[in-house]
């Protein structure tokens, strides 16, 4: 006897069980299927990496689409913060049928692991990829110690 795959007696509450996980997978990913803009999570934009080396750190951050006065850079203490706003343009007499880049302001906030120079620190736009090189403070840096024997 040849039974369909829908005519099994759970294969409803199957579905609506992937369904449900399906839902819930894409929402974890940040992906949203309600039409229009939808809110950013704080931590969600932009992405960002933070690296050490010897001398300084390195924060780079994705922000397609923005200008260099669209982004706000400041450090206090040990705490590096960037703040912008991204901007949707619409070219005049286009109409929007799907858009899923919202306009939004953001600001994150990042506890540096050491003490950085300021003063040197230097930020680059390039490609939708800011870099900031936060050179370290002289005091952090590691120092030889010479041991004299009396």
């Amino acid at each position: 006897m040849l039974t369909l795959w829908n005519d099994r007696p759970n294969w409803r509450q199957n579905r609506v069980s992937l369904n449900a996980l399906r839902r819930e997978f894409h929402r974890q990913a940040g992906h949203d299927e309600t039409p229009g803009p939808r809110q950013l999570n704080p931590t969600d934009y932009p992405r960002i990496g933070l690296f050490d080396t010897a001398e300084q750190l390195v924060l780079r951050a994705e922000v397609p689409g923005l200008e260099e006065e669209d982004l706000d850079i400041t450090i206090e203490q040990e705490t590096l913060t960037l703040r912008g706003t991204r901007k949707i343009e619409i070219p005049e007499g286009y109409t929007v049928h799907r858009q899923e880049r919202a306009e939004t302001t953001f600001a994150r906030s990042f506890h540096l692991p050491c003490k950085v120079d300021g003063d040197k620190t230097a930020a680059v736009l390039k490609d939708g990829l800011l870099t900031v090189t936060l050179p370290k403070a002289p005091e952090v840096h590691a120092r030889q110690i010479s041991v004299k024997s009396v």
